[in-house]
């Protein structure tokens, strides 16, 4: 999306000799802003919004020379896996003194920021938001041909993708007409690999369709003619979780199509069990199973869910409503 400001000052726009020096002073310090006093000066900012707990230390040492207010946006990961490492846990006790304000997804984030030391009341749920004028409400829950079913992701662990697949060839033995289709792609080549091997393995080739990278359009177009929204989140390997939820849930809930999730991380706060969707325990591909055959089965609960999910995003989710509310945490940390 283009930046709507004009004034966008990049660590490596520098001239040659500072740029060296920031190449190696980043790596060894790991700490950015050695050179960008200037552009402070520049752009005579109220305060400074860091988005992920790490980036905002990065730039610690610029935020408290000039001394402004400092809020810093968490997202999971900077929390799951940083905050298992001891060198990040001391870190963030620095940037937990300073800061200001500390915005969360939801209340497991926030939980999690309290066991790494962050003061509750340095703490402030604020929901990722969308505009849903952009969003298309679904109408047709009668189901054509096949029962589609759709994901939206990386090809990464913690998307649950393999207890998908898993859950397709459960369904599939039943329902020969079901149709999975996902949207996205691995960081390479062997996370995609994977998921292909994974879908031969399993042999459901013709009840899968990879549809790759997609405009958000085409995106938006997959949720309307789709039945179901499935993302079945796991915790990774190696502690990675989505910290929040998948923007991806929100936008699904928006178009109005009943989600199939699971347990696991803010999600609860997104999906409202039994209310919006069904939420499964982690990789147990047979209860999701069981839920997608109980969707295609009703559609009355198809389209209850997807009423309700609608109402639920616009309640909760509402990009001017949390534009407004992140503009009064700009004031409060201003006027601190």
């Amino acid at each position: 999306f283009p930046f709507p400001e004009e004034k966008v000052f990049s660590t490596e726009n520098l001239n040659l000799p500072k740029f060296l020096v920031t190449k190696f002073y980043r790596p060894v310090t790991y700490r950015y802003g050695i050179f960008f006093s200037e552009y402070i000066r520049k752009i005579n900012p109220a305060l400074i919004h860091g988005h992920f707990g790490f980036e905002s230390y990065r730039w610690l040492p610029l935020v408290k020379k000039h001394r402004l207010p400092l809020i810093t946006t968490f997202y999971g990961l900077d929390v799951s896996k940083l905050g298992q490492i001891p060198k990040w846990r001391k870190r963030y006790i620095e940037l937990f003194e300073y800061g200001s304000y500390f915005l969360a997804e939801g209340g497991n984030l926030k939980r999690q920021l309290i066991e790494l030391g962050c003061p509750e009341d340095k703490i402030i749920i604020q929901h990722l938001g969308i505009d849903l004028s952009g969003y298309k409400f679904k109408t047709d829950y009668k189901g054509k041909d096949k029962f589609k079913i759709l994901q939206v992701s990386t090809f990464r662990e913690k998307k649950g993708i393999e207890y998908s697949l898993q859950a397709i060839k459960e369904v599939s033995v039943v329902h020969p007409d079901v149709e999975y289709r996902l949207i996205g792609s691995g960081d390479d080549d062997s996370a995609v690999d994977k998921i292909k091997s994974l879908i031969s393995e399993l042999g459901i080739e013709k009840n899968v369709k990879l549809l790759g990278i997609t405009t958000r359009d085409e995106m938006k177009q997959e949720m309307l003619s789709c039945d179901i929204f499935l993302h079945p989140s796991v915790v990774a390997a190696n502690g990675d979780n989505e910290g929040g939820a998948p923007v991806s849930l929100i936008e699904a809930s928006a178009c109005g199509m009943p989600v199939i999730s699971s347990w696991h991380a803010d999600i609860p706060e997104v999906v409202r069990d039994n209310v919006t969707g069904f939420l499964c325990p982690e990789k147990n591909y047979k209860v999701i199973a069981e839920r997608i055959i109980t969707l295609k089965n009703s559609e009355r609960l198809r389209e209850e869910f997807g009423i309700a999910g609608r109402s639920h995003v616009k309640e909760n989710y509402d990009q001017e409503s949390m534009i407004s509310k992140l503009e009064s945490i700009y004031g409060k940390a201003i006027n601190k």
